[in-house]
């Protein structure tokens, strides 16, 4: 999967999910095909850095009602692969929403 692909792949599962509004896009198509996404979900940021060279995608979240520039992001979940499974989305939004 490159990123373009994910971008379309999380951004149809999140449509599904909950509401979102997109913070961040950026692509580095010479260097491996990496990528940032930055979404606000429910008051917090959730970011995704696609790294296609280690094959790997890491998940970051924020704290509530943060901005996204200063926002203090947190490792959530690293996940080996480029893809990330509705289940595996919807549960994450719900476990990270229902902490305090």
């Amino acid at each position: 999967m490159n990123f373009e692909d994910f971008r379309k792949d999380i951004e149809n599962k999140l449509n599904q999910i909950a509401e979102f509004e997109l913070q961040e896009f950026h692509f580095e198509p010479h260097s491996f095909g990496n990528g940032i996404l930055a979404y606000r979900i429910k008051g917090r940021i959730h970011k995704f850095i696609f790294d296609g060279r280690e094959s790997e995608l890491t998940w970051l979240t924020s704290k509530s009602h943060q901005k996204y520039f200063g926002a203090n992001l947190t490792e959530f979940k690293k996940i080996d692969g480029l893809e990330i499974s509705s289940e595996q989305l919807e549960n994450g939004i719900k476990t990270v929403h229902n902490t305090v």
